[in-house]
């Protein structure tokens, strides 16, 4: 009996660092996807070689990466689930807004403005800022995607510097949730 016992409670131990092994595969892989893409879409602002379509083509990777991060912070932080599946279950309208008007209501938080809006926490309290961080994985391969479309058909230098600039933001923000996520 005892050895039956000791044999299921090393099964169970064993499942359950497997799961916690799947989660930290799982992290590093959507993170490596993410920051794939991201870096190429730094690489084209730097080259001048912008091809929006193949862009948007990175950037549509990079956001369902940021989808599946902002799940997984989520679980790790519940306080912030309703916040994070407003959000979520925004991106779909997030891509037709202009990059003015998607960096104001969704990077700048005024989305969340409204009386109506009940996302179960104060964003404007300093325990809640790192719930921006899976919210800007996701508006800023937008906003970069924006700039993009843009310098295709002006060829501004401002809408390359954007696109950059954005996405090194973007970069930035992954790699913080990835590794708040590893310590969870």
């Amino acid at each position: 009996m005892k050895t039956s016992l000791r044999l299921s409670l090393c099964s169970v131990l064993g499942l359950a660092l497997n799961l916690g092994a799947a989660d930290k595969v799982a992290i590093e892989s959507h993170f490596t996807s993410y920051h794939a893409a991201g870096k190429a879409i730094v690489e084209a602002s730097l080259t001048r070689k912008v091809d929006a379509t193949e862009l948007d083509k990175k950037v549509q990777t990079m956001v369902a990466d940021a989808v599946w991060f902002a799940g997984e912070y989520a679980k790790a932080f519940p306080t912030g689930q309703k916040l994070l599946k407003a959000v979520t279950d925004s991106v779909e309208a997030m891509k037709k807004l202009s990059f003015k008007d998607l960096e104001h209501e969704w990077h700048d938080m005024h989305h969340f403005e409204a009386a109506d809006k009940d996302i179960g926490l104060d964003l404007k309290s300093e325990d809640n800022e790192h719930f921006t961080d899976p919210i800007h994985t996701i508006v800023h391969p937008l906003l970069a995607l924006k700039a993009a479309q843009d310098y295709s058909s002006s060829k501004s230098a401002d809408a390359l510097k954007s696109m950059k600039e954005e996405m090194e933001e973007g970069l930035e923000q992954i790699e913080k949730m990835k590794n708040v996520l590893l310590k969870k």
